[in-house]
């Protein structure tokens, strides 16, 4: 069952405070309609009743998406980690067939959420942005680009965007192809590079690659 708690939130454009619904956990097959609100940031999204300025809060909650064995917890203030990491390591034990994930952001989360919806493997697209950005700090180190995430539009398109301080500043079309080669020519190790490994980001493509060489 998702669980939620009331905490009070001050508005950042007026000050004024109202209290606002904070989610500690999301069970997307008890709470179906909890599934696109995620998505849309809706869920997170704080309007102050005053001066109706609007804010996407960023804390930490676990989200369940029980139809497709999928968990993710998000870690925004770090206080967290260690008894996550313990907690997820302890229920991989009993459900050995899940993919259990840990992100840093909304941002990072809603990423996963693209890549569980476009079908795909995290752990390869990784490997790929691993590529890609080498590519982009070598070329173009002056832009400033500070964030690669992998997205899909509504026409199920998929690319990756280049951002710099939250802002987007262009984009490049997702290789399927490139993504077929990895995935064949990785497949056989991934499981061994991510077992007992809930944080799949940057840093452990990096990592991997350079094992597989």
């Amino acid at each position: 069952m998702s669980q939620s708690s009331m905490s009070e939130i001050t508005c950042p454009a007026c000050g004024s405070k109202h209290e606002f619904k904070v989610w500690d956990s999301i069970n997307t097959k008890q709470d179906p309609e909890l599934k696109e609100a995620v998505r849309t940031g809706d869920a997170f999204r704080y309007t102050c009743p005053d001066c109706g300025a609007t804010a996407l809060l960023n804390y930490n909650f676990l989200y369940h998406q029980m139809e497709d064995k999928y968990m993710v917890f998000v870690s925004v203030e770090g206080d967290a980690w260690n008894q996550m990491m313990s907690i997820l390591s302890a229920r991989q034990k009993d459900l050995p067939d899940y993919t259990m994930r840990i992100v840093r952001s909304y941002n990072d989360f809603r990423e996963k959420l693209m890549i569980l919806d476009a079908g795909l493997d995290d752990r390869v697209v990784e490997i790929i942005k691993s590529s890609v950005w080498h590519n982009v700090e070598e070329t173009y180190a002056d832009k400033g680009i500070d964030e690669i995430l992998f997205a899909m539009n509504d026409d199920g398109e998929h690319g990756f965007l280049f951002r710099s301080k939250d802002k987007m500043i262009a984009s490049m079309e997702f290789d399927m192809d490139l993504y077929k080669v990895v995935k064949n020519a990785a497949e056989s190790r991934l499981d061994f590079y991510s077992r007992g490994i809930f944080v799949i980001d940057r840093a452990w493509a990096d990592r991997v690659v350079g094992e597989m060489g």
